[in-house]
């Protein structure tokens, strides 16, 4: 970190060169605290991206999207806005892509978690299905499976598509073409991995909504239906838009609604691998608030750092919610963390966690006054108290925030180790 460090200088002749003013300020970790936009450092901001003509570029404000991450970069998938602005269109003139696919993003972006910068990468055969997706990342294999177009609900989809993110020049998806007795086309369903096995469960075609269980034997390619709901009392209402959380035996179902109803928190629905049968779990309250449950809730975002699960923000119908809540799948109580809450109330948002305990949030729709709109703002909080050695590069990004403007050959040389030089994503040698 002392060899690093004597870029400093090197970062105040950038700081300079580019009409910046260089305070000195202090570095300061602060976990369990929500902060906009890349906090690592005080000098760049998340829209200041630049392509190859030198012009910033961020994705554009959206909804209905997914977020994954690893330890080096977030991963955004589709979305969708119809009210993009003439100034927020006037880029898109000449996307072919956009004109033929718009108001769904037909895109994959990726947001370098160290520097704060976006990409959008080359991909070819992007499913056309591009909202309320469910997604994750194994590995280096990007998930997407189901969703819907426009109108929501009259194009769904039944298909799992994969990209592999190791291999670049360019991306590319690929659709599985399976059997068996597989769901129904849905969008706003939750899926979870466990062994070789694809777990789907819940979501809506537009008109009906449920919580069958299904699987997809990732090895054989085969459907299997692990359970149809009947409408019996010990079974959760049909739903979409919840989340998940995952202990490796049981599936538990947080919140999630229809188009006229939510579902609360106070008792959850687990769904038990070994028996296939769903339970019915009281939890707990958070006694040192007025509110002791989170309020009933869907289109909120859900990450799970161990065995305990945070929910963010939602929509109860009427009303944004901007609260955060940690469940311990251990105690089943919950907890309020008010130093996470939001600014503002958010909703068909996404959000993932780092293997290191980092949450980060992106886009959704938020009140712009007595209205509200889309955003494209990024938000993180560590939800940990890291590693040291995370803290420290914290520290280095916080005093030298432009080390992606220097060599994999200089950082060497500077003793940076290789496996922080490698989250830069450097483009040259």
């Amino acid at each position: 970190m002392g060899a690093v460090m004597g870029t400093v200088h090197q970062r105040d002749n950038l700081l300079v060169e580019n009409g910046l003013h260089i305070d000195h300020a202090i570095f300061n970790f602060k976990p369990y605290k929500l902060v906009f936009g890349y906090c690592n450092s005080r000098c760049r901001c998340q829209n200041m991206n630049r392509n190859d003509n030198h012009e910033y570029i961020s994705p554009k404000p959206r909804s209905g999207h997914r977020i994954v991450c690893d330890d080096k970069n977030m991963y955004s998938f589709g979305g969708y806005n119809p009210s993009l602005t003439i100034s927020d269109e006037a880029d898109l003139a000449n996307d072919t892509v956009w004109a033929d696919s718009k108001p769904l993003f037909k895109e994959l972006w990726k947001y370098n978690i160290s520097t704060g910068s976006w990409k959008k990468l080359d991909v070819e055969e992007i499913p056309d299905i591009l909202a309320s997706n469910a997604v994750l990342l194994s590995g280096r294999v990007l998930m997407v499976y189901g969703g819907t177009g426009v109108p929501f609900g009259a194009n769904c989809s039944k298909d799992l598509y994969i990209c592999d993110l190791s291999k670049e020049n360019p991306f590319k998806f690929t659709l599985i073409s399976a059997l068996g007795n597989c769901p129904q086309p849905q969008y706003g369903q939750a899926i979870v991995l466990k062994n070789n096995y694809l777990y789907t469960v819940g979501g809506t075609t537009g008109f009906e909504y449920t919580c069958d269980v299904h699987r997809l034997n990732l090895r054989d390619k085969m459907w299997e239906a692990v359970y149809i709901c009947k409408g019996t009392q010990n079974e959760p209402p049909g739903r979409y838009r919840h989340e998940i959380a995952f202990d490796q035996d049981k599936i538990y179902i947080l919140g999630g609604g229809t188009s006229h109803s939510t579902y609360g928190f106070q008792e959850v629905f687990a769904f038990n691998l070994s028996t296939c049968c769903w339970e019915k779990v009281s939890t707990r309250p958070d006694n040192s608030v007025r509110e002791a449950y989170p309020t009933p809730r869907r289109c909120h975002s859900c990450v799970q750092h161990g065995r305990c699960v945070y929910v963010i923000g939602g929509y109860t119908g009427n009303r944004m919610l901007r609260d955060i809540w940690r469940l311990d799948l251990n105690s089943m109580e919950w907890k309020k963390i008010p130093q996470l809450g939001m600014d503002h109330g958010v909703y068909f948002h996404s959000s993932c966690l780092t293997p290191n305990g980092k949450l980060i949030t992106f886009g959704g729709i938020v009140p712009s006054g007595n209205i509200s709109k889309r955003t494209s703002d990024v938000h993180t909080a560590w939800l940990c108290i890291p590693k040291l050695k995370e803290i420290c590069w914290e520290a280095i990004l916080f005093y030298c925030p432009y080390l992606d403007s220097f060599s994999r050959t200089d950082l060497l040389a500077l003793g940076l180790p290789c496996e922080f030089i490698r989250r830069l994503d450097l483009t040259s040698d």
